[in-house]
């Protein structure tokens, strides 16, 4: 079972509390501030640079490396995977452990 459910909207942990919100294009954390946005196949940043590329199967950051994948991500999160799933599972998994590392 994996540690996190994402409903297409909330991000929440194996608790129950809700981590973070995608609404329509904009990432929010749970205190509604806002993070990032979605942008066709990119994720951008609040100012509007491109952070992330997600092209159906890879997640790329702006220079082109590859960084993980859709069947990577899905082991951590269930729900529907795509590029919600990836920019939750980016704002608010990813930037979270590398803080705390």
């Amino acid at each position: 079972m994996a540690e996190y459910t994402f409903d297409g909207k909330d991000l929440r942990n194996a608790t129950g509390k809700k981590l973070g919100e995608v609404d329509r294009s904009y990432i929010r954390s749970c205190n509604a501030a806002l993070l990032g946005e979605l942008d066709r196949k990119n994720i951008r940043d609040p100012r509007g640079k491109k952070i992330l590329e997600f092209d159906g199967k890879t997640v790329k950051d702006d220079r082109g490396k590859k960084i993980a994948t859709i069947a990577e991500i899905s082991t951590l999160i269930d729900g529907d995977p795509g590029i919600d799933m990836v920019a939750a599972w980016y704002f608010f998994i990813k930037t979270q452990t590398a803080f705390m590392a």
